[in-house]
């Protein structure tokens, strides 16, 4: 068993700090008030949101309560304590976050248990319920049970993220309870606590520094002390191997050499990322930026003991108003960070406390001319300009073109693109070409030359096509 689960608070005076808070669910149960609405646990990860909602939560359920706390002694307590209670349901809404995992939930509520005993929900990161399943829970959270004040069903929310959850939940709940971090020396003496009951040999001076790297989150620190340990005493030495804080210094390097020595700034950047994973290079490299900054313009800035307080407001006096700029980029991590990603932020960082900036010079692309004939125009054309070319021309060239003699305007003509028919051209086309005239008893007078010459050239082209796979409509040679 893992310190953290075997120390975990199981009363209210076990509990590290909240004391607003303890105040207030202690009076929920004096009162007998405690199945009239849900409540909701909000706070950082390892704060103590779940094992504060499990002692109100056996409170609740406790058949004789002692000034708001559970006896630990009745069968619901007994049956809590060892994981067996019929009343008492722990969800974990990360994997039961659907419409119909709450639906089931509120079919339940509606009726009792074996032994007549209430029933009590807590969902565990309950921001991660769908929109659905939250809208399920509305009416029951709402509705009482009928001849009482108490509600049909009552949770206990515990989130890390209490602004996903829809504002008609909360309002359903008792004012939000607000899971405070607690200082480092509170950390410290539950760390000291620990290690004299496990025997684990310590330095005071460190269990503070514990408590700042793992940003006063009591189960972290515990296990990082847990994790210290096997190494040996927890002093100095093991913590900053285990914690990997000796990579600080090359932190303070990075940031120090931006815009300076590019070869030093590479250096610190290959190494820090052989040991500290790259996400966990751009949160390290914000919080510098930001540590810095604050210290050049509020100078009794708290400066965590793991950094190097002077360094840093050298550094916040080198790049000053850059910090800003800094920091922003790190604050956007990837999504999968790698080292590469980090050298290159790094790299365009540099180049801009530089001075440096890179323009990209537009390319020259020279597209060879192409000849859409292959006999040579009279006239010749840019090549994105249609070329006049007419169907007799192509097929008969030693003949005269409709072109030449003035009889029509040019049909066809061809781009780069292909062969294209001129839509205005044919109607004048018709328009101009006067009918055939016929004889008497409706036969076909005979052509002129020019005339037949005309049809017969269009013919054979579209023959022509014919024979190649193409499709074209047959014109009228004359035939009735």
């Amino acid at each position: 068993m893992g310190l953290d689960t075997k120390y975990r608070p199981l009363r209210y005076e076990d509990v590290l700090g909240q004391e607003a808070t303890i105040k207030v669910c202690k009076e929920y149960v004096r009162s007998g008030h405690g199945f009239r609405q849900s409540f909701v646990f909000a706070g950082g990860h390892g704060g103590g949101k779940t094992t504060l909602g499990r002692i109100l939560a056996r409170a609740l359920l406790c058949a004789a309560p002692v000034e708001g706390e559970p006896c630990d002694k009745c069968h619901s307590c007994t049956s809590m304590l060892a994981g067996k209670s019929e009343g008492f349901i722990e969800v974990d809404a990360a994997t039961n976050s659907g419409k119909d995992d709450i639906k089931r939930i509120t079919e339940e509520a509606a009726f009792g248990t074996y032994s007549g005993q209430r029933r009590l929900y807590l969902l565990d990161e309950s921001h991660e319920l769908s929109r659905q399943a939250m809208d399920a829970m509305l009416k029951p959270l709402e509705d009482n049970r009928r001849g009482s004040e108490d509600k049909q069903l009552t949770c206990i929310f515990c989130t890390t993220e209490v602004e996903k959850m829809r504002s008609a939940i909360l309002s359903r709940c008792a004012p939000t309870f607000r899971i405070r971090p607690n200082t480092p020396a509170e950390i410290a003496e539950r760390l000291k606590f620990i290690c004299d009951a496990e025997a684990i040999e310590y330095e005071d001076a460190v269990l503070p520094l514990i408590a700042e790297v793992t940003e006063c989150h009591v189960r972290d620190a515990i296990k990082a002390v847990e994790g210290v340990s096997m190494l040996g005493p927890v002093n100095r030495e093991n913590v900053n191997a285990y914690l990997s804080l000796d990579a600080n210094d090359l932190f303070l390097d990075i940031v120090d050499h931006l815009g300076g020595d590019a070869e030093k700034l590479l250096v610190a950047t290959d190494a820090v990322t052989e040991i500290v994973a790259p996400g966990i290079c751009y949160e390290k490299m914000a919080d510098v930026c930001v540590l810095a900054y604050r210290l050049i313009h509020v100078g009794s800035a708290q400066v965590p003991s793991f950094w190097d307080r002077d360094r840093l407001k050298a550094i916040g006096e080198k790049h000053k108003e850059f910090l800003i700029q800094f920091a922003q980029t790190f604050s956007v991590r990837p999504a999968h960070a790698s080292p590469s990603m980090f050298a290159c932020d790094v790299s365009a960082l540099h180049q801009a406390r530089s001075g440096l900036v890179v323009r990209a010079q537009p390319t020259e692309v020279v597209v060879p001319a192409m000849s859409v004939s292959p006999q040579p125009m009279a006239s010749p054309a840019p090549v994105a300009a249609p070329v006049a070319l007419s169907i007799a021309q192509t097929i008969a060239p030693t003949m005269p073109s409709p072109v030449e003699s003035g009889s029509m305007q040019t049909e066809a003509y061809v781009t780069e693109m292909g062969v294209s028919v001129n839509p205005a051209a044919q109607k004048t086309r018709r328009n101009n070409v006067e009918p055939t005239p016929t004889t008497a008893n409706g036969g076909l007078q005979a052509l002129s030359p020019g005339e037949f010459a005309e049809i017969l050239h269009r013919r054979i082209h579209e023959i022509s096509q014919d024979r190649d796979g193409g499709s074209t409509r047959r014109d009228n040679l004359g035939s009735s």
